[in-house]
Protein backbone atom coordinates (compact mmCIF):
# COMPACT_ATOMS: atom_id res chain seq x y z
CA UNK A 1 0.00 0.00 0.00
CA UNK A 2 2.42 2.52 1.05
CA UNK A 3 4.41 2.78 -2.59
CA UNK A 4 0.79 3.34 -4.12
CA UNK A 5 0.72 6.17 -1.52
CA UNK A 6 3.74 7.58 -2.41
CA UNK A 7 2.91 7.90 -6.00
CA UNK A 8 -0.37 9.30 -4.93
CA UNK A 9 1.75 12.17 -2.73
CA UNK A 10 4.07 12.91 -5.34
CA UNK A 11 1.44 13.37 -8.21
CA UNK A 12 -0.70 15.65 -5.92
CA UNK A 13 2.17 18.01 -5.01
CA UNK A 14 3.36 17.95 -8.72
CA UNK A 15 -0.49 19.19 -9.06
CA UNK A 16 0.03 21.70 -6.22
CA UNK A 17 2.87 23.02 -8.00
CA UNK A 18 1.43 23.49 -10.76
CA UNK A 19 -1.45 25.53 -9.40
CA UNK A 20 0.71 27.52 -7.37
CA UNK A 21 2.84 28.38 -10.82
CA UNK A 22 -0.47 29.82 -12.43
CA UNK A 23 -1.88 31.61 -9.61
CA UNK A 24 1.35 33.35 -9.04
CA UNK A 25 1.95 33.68 -12.02
CA UNK A 26 5.62 34.88 -11.81
CA UNK A 27 8.19 32.15 -13.05
CA UNK A 28 11.21 34.78 -12.49
CA UNK A 29 10.84 34.25 -8.95
CA UNK A 30 10.97 30.85 -7.08
CA UNK A 31 8.44 28.75 -5.38
CA UNK A 32 7.49 29.81 -2.00
CA UNK A 33 8.46 25.90 -1.49
CA UNK A 34 10.44 23.17 -2.78
CA UNK A 35 10.20 19.51 -1.69
CA UNK A 36 11.40 15.93 -2.25
CA UNK A 37 11.52 12.56 -0.11
CA UNK A 38 14.63 11.13 0.49
CA UNK A 39 15.38 7.68 0.43
CA UNK A 40 13.41 4.93 -0.85
CA UNK A 41 10.88 4.84 1.11
CA UNK A 42 9.82 8.36 0.85
CA UNK A 43 8.70 8.78 4.90
CA UNK A 44 11.50 11.64 5.08
CA UNK A 45 11.28 14.69 2.99
CA UNK A 46 13.51 17.54 2.96
CA UNK A 47 13.24 21.11 0.73
CA UNK A 48 13.04 24.32 1.47
CA UNK A 49 10.50 27.31 2.02
CA UNK A 50 11.33 31.14 0.64
CA UNK A 51 10.03 34.09 2.71
CA UNK A 52 10.90 37.40 2.13
CA UNK A 53 13.43 36.59 -0.15
CA UNK A 54 15.22 34.03 2.41
CA UNK A 55 15.19 30.60 2.14
CA UNK A 56 14.07 27.86 5.43
CA UNK A 57 15.25 24.62 5.35
CA UNK A 58 11.79 22.10 6.21
CA UNK A 59 12.06 18.71 7.07
CA UNK A 60 9.20 16.86 6.88
CA UNK A 61 8.79 13.03 8.62
CA UNK A 62 5.63 10.70 8.12
CA UNK A 63 5.41 8.60 10.77
CA UNK A 64 3.73 5.01 11.07
CA UNK A 65 0.36 6.38 12.00
CA UNK A 66 0.37 8.23 8.41
CA UNK A 67 -2.26 8.93 6.62
CA UNK A 68 -4.31 8.97 9.61
CA UNK A 69 -1.89 11.81 11.25
CA UNK A 70 -0.54 14.38 9.23
CA UNK A 71 3.43 14.74 8.75
CA UNK A 72 5.63 15.65 11.45
CA UNK A 73 7.33 19.05 10.35
CA UNK A 74 10.74 20.49 11.29
CA UNK A 75 12.28 24.37 10.15
CA UNK A 76 14.81 24.39 12.43
CA UNK A 77 15.76 27.83 11.47
CA UNK A 78 12.49 29.39 12.40
CA UNK A 79 11.18 26.47 15.40
CA UNK A 80 13.30 29.38 17.76
CA UNK A 81 10.98 32.20 17.29
CA UNK A 82 7.59 30.57 17.89
CA UNK A 83 5.28 29.11 21.01
CA UNK A 84 4.11 26.56 17.95
CA UNK A 85 6.90 23.81 19.06
CA UNK A 86 6.24 20.40 21.07
CA UNK A 87 8.68 17.65 21.55
CA UNK A 88 7.54 14.03 19.52
CA UNK A 89 7.95 11.14 21.48
CA UNK A 90 7.16 9.09 18.61
CA UNK A 91 10.27 11.16 16.62
CA UNK A 92 12.14 11.72 19.25
CA UNK A 93 12.13 15.40 17.24
CA UNK A 94 11.27 18.65 18.37
CA UNK A 95 8.91 19.52 15.79
CA UNK A 96 6.92 22.54 14.54
CA UNK A 97 3.18 22.29 15.65
CA UNK A 98 1.36 24.12 12.46
CA UNK A 99 -2.05 22.84 13.30
CA UNK A 100 -3.46 26.49 13.73
CA UNK A 101 -7.13 25.81 13.51
CA UNK A 102 -9.57 24.65 16.42
CA UNK A 103 -10.83 21.93 14.74
CA UNK A 104 -8.81 19.46 13.74
CA UNK A 105 -9.41 19.14 9.70
CA UNK A 106 -6.74 16.29 8.27
CA UNK A 107 -8.25 13.22 7.61
CA UNK A 108 -6.93 10.16 5.81
CA UNK A 109 -7.49 11.73 2.38
CA UNK A 110 -5.18 14.11 2.94
CA UNK A 111 -2.26 14.94 1.03
CA UNK A 112 1.38 16.10 1.76
CA UNK A 113 0.44 19.02 -0.93
CA UNK A 114 -2.62 19.88 1.06
CA UNK A 115 -0.65 20.08 4.43
CA UNK A 116 1.67 22.26 2.35
CA UNK A 117 -1.60 24.46 1.95
CA UNK A 118 -3.61 24.72 4.52
CA UNK A 119 -0.83 24.34 7.37
CA UNK A 120 2.66 24.72 6.70
CA UNK A 121 2.39 28.14 4.58
CA UNK A 122 -0.08 29.68 7.00
CA UNK A 123 2.67 29.08 9.51
CA UNK A 124 5.41 30.30 7.32
CA UNK A 125 3.55 33.50 6.95
CA UNK A 126 2.26 33.80 10.78
CA UNK A 127 5.86 33.13 11.95
CA UNK A 128 7.52 35.91 9.50
CA UNK A 129 4.90 38.10 10.17
CA UNK A 130 5.82 38.59 14.01
CA UNK A 131 9.33 38.62 12.74
CA UNK A 132 8.99 41.70 10.94
CA UNK A 133 6.90 43.43 13.17
CA UNK A 134 9.42 42.79 15.87
CA UNK A 135 11.62 44.43 13.61
CA UNK A 136 13.99 41.29 13.74
CA UNK A 137 14.20 40.57 10.16
CA UNK A 138 14.22 43.40 7.89
CA UNK A 139 12.70 43.94 4.51
CA UNK A 140 15.02 42.38 1.78
CA UNK A 141 12.83 43.95 -1.60
CA UNK A 142 12.39 48.01 -1.71
CA UNK A 143 8.58 47.91 -1.10
CA UNK A 144 8.48 50.86 -4.29
CA UNK A 145 8.98 48.57 -6.81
Amino acid sequence: MWPLRVKEEKYALLKYMQYVDYMEKNQEEERWFSIRPIGDDATRWEGTLTAEGRNYLIELVFTDSYPHTPPAARIPELMRYTDRKLDDPILGLRICDMHMEQNYWWNEHCSLALYLKREVSYWLQSVIFHLKEKGWLQWTKDISD
